[in-house]
Order: C-alpha cells, then sequence, then structure tokens
C-alpha cells in the first residue's frame, strides 16, 4: 500500500497549476509581471469603484491609482488565500452588496472572486485579459 503525501499548495497555486496544465493560460514570463495594467481600459472600468482588489506583485498604471485615490477607493492587497481574506477580516468591506470591486489580478485569482461576489448576487461589469502580461483587470458591482 503506498503512502499518501499530503499536499501543501494553496488555492492560488492550485488554480494555477490547473491552468498551465491545461495549456489556456500562459501567464506570461516573469518580467510580464512586472508590466502595468493598461490605463484607458482600466480607467473606464474603475470609474466608480469603491474597492481595489489588486495582486501586490503586480503594478497598477500611476494615472489609474491615482484617480482611484481621488476618488475615495480603498486598496486591498490580495493575500495567498482569497476566500479566507474574503470571509475573514476584511468580510465587512469585501462582501459587502454595495461595494464596487475593481481588481488587478491574475486570471485563477479572478476566478475565486468572482464565485465569491456570486454569492452575495454581485456580477461582473467588465473583465479584460491582457494576453501578453496575463492581467486581468475587471469591475464586480
Amino acid at each position: 500500500m503506498k503512502a499518501r503525501v499530503p499536499l501543501a499548495a494553496s488555492r492560488r497555486q492550485f488554480l494555477q497549476g490547473g491552468v498551465a496544465l491545461t495549456g489556456a493560460g500562459a501567464l506570461g514570463a516573469a518580467d510580464a509581471a512586472q508590466a502595468p495594467v493598461s490605463a484607458s481600459a482600466a480607467l473606464l472600468a474603475a470609474s466608480k469603484a469603491s474597492v481595489v482588489l489588486h495582486d501586490p506583485r503586480l503594478a497598477i498604471d500611476a494615472q489609474v491609482a491615482s484617480r482611484l485615490q481621488a476618488s475615495g477607493a480603498r486598496f486591498v492587497a490580495l493575500t495567498n488565500d482569497p476566500v479566507r481574506q474574503w470571509r475573514g477580516a476584511q468580510r465587512e468591506l469585501l462582501a459587502h452588496p454595495d461595494t464596487r470591486l475593481f481588481g488587478v489580478t491574475r486570471w485563477p485569482d479572478f476566478l475565486i472572486v468572482r464565485g465569491l461576489a456570486a454569492e452575495t448576487r454581485r456580477l461582473v461589469r467588465h473583465e479584460r485579459l491582457d494576453p501578453a502580461s496575463g492581467v486581468m483587470t475587471w469591475l464586480i458591482a
């Protein structure tokens, strides 16, 4: 009988591995993680966001960030476990039905947040995947 080895992968790592295995998500080269989000599409989607949920490894265009800060949006860095973040300390902010979430993440994190938002009957209003960098910008309200 073979001994079972427990896996120590996070939800994010599991989803990223699945995307890579299917070939559906070439998330870009290592330097693509530093590519700033396209300003025009992001500005349009983020115009009325109250919370910006972002992967801290991804750069947000300075123009987009300054406009969001000027409009009073609160920036929240995405952790390694978005589900615990959503249902834990950030619950009041993230899960509130009136919160308009603008996100700058990778595809797997977007899928997780989209599912969590659907639990409060919020839908995706904008989504854009930059194929060169693998960066998703999205708005859920």
